[in-house]
């Protein structure tokens, strides 16, 4: 099933605001079996679906996440409007509970949850792993966690957290002692991050690569390796692979 080798990064931003619960929920609609978010915290240090500190190409608003509560973030449109208009300026600022909330109506579907690192500086690596893993509880088995924070992995791996996923900041990274000792269940790499002509196939962790746009890119990440391929447009990916031989 071809669904099982895409993720749907930031939900489905193709045709839906990113990082919203719904395109979280339209990537479900389009059968996504893996979906991805980014979390940044609240002036009150709560976990929210958002990729910016700076609000204002996601919110259209001069403003930073970590500066609002999160009653206050939850008034705030996430609607894109430069690259979408208006055509979605009721869908608001998501909690983590809201994703929470959706994985449990889907117990079939696996999160991405990425911990940013300028989030991580608000709010600190063992605070950020106390208030994100309390509020995945109730779907924790559904829920890998990833980030580009090296020491986030470890301290989430010396907690014994049993889902993780390293995004390498560079290519030389993916043979480092550290990644080799915590062995990661799934390992993201940008895909201008790969040198020409190198495979995957070396790599022991599942390996996802992004940002993938078509189905021709996807099938030529999966023949030199890849696993699974992160896109924008998980809908069209999804369709026009299911019949493709990989």
């Amino acid at each position: 099933m071809i669904a099982k080798r895409l993720v749907a990064h930031r939900g489905y931003p193709r045709h839906y605001p990113e990082n919203t619960l719904l395109g979280m929920s339209k990537a479900i609609e389009a059968r996504a079996k893996f979906i991805e978010t980014d979390i940044l915290f609240s002036a009150d240090q709560q976990p929210v679906l958002y990729h910016d500190t700076l609000m204002t190409r996601i919110s259209g608003v001069e403003n930073a996440i970590h500066l609002l509560t999160l009653d206050e973030l939850c008034q705030y449109p996430a609607n894109e409007p430069e690259r979408l208009g208006q055509a979605f300026v009721g869908e608001h600022i998501t909690p983590l509970s809201a994703l929470v909330g959706l994985l449990s109506e889907h117990p079939d579907v696996t999160a991405f949850i990425e911990l940013k690192r300028t989030g991580l500086e608000t709010v600190g690596i063992e605070n950020a792993y106390r208030i994100v893993t309390g509020t995945l509880d109730p779907v924790i088995g559904q829920c890998v966690l990833i980030s580009f924070s090296d020491e986030f992995i470890q301290y989430a791996h010396e907690q014994q957290f049993s889902r993780l996923g390293v995004v390498l900041k560079d290519w030389q990274d993916r043979q480092g002692p550290w990644i080799t000792d915590i062995q990661p269940e799934f390992i993201f790499c940008d895909t201008d991050k790969v040198p020409e002509g190198a495979t995957l196939d070396d790599l022991q962790s599942t390996v996802v690569v992004y940002e993938v746009e078509d189905p021709d890119q996807a099938i030529d990440w999966f023949n030199r390796g890849a696993d699974m391929v992160e896109t924008f447009d998980i809908g069209s990916m999804i369709t026009n692979l299911a019949h493709r031989a990989l």
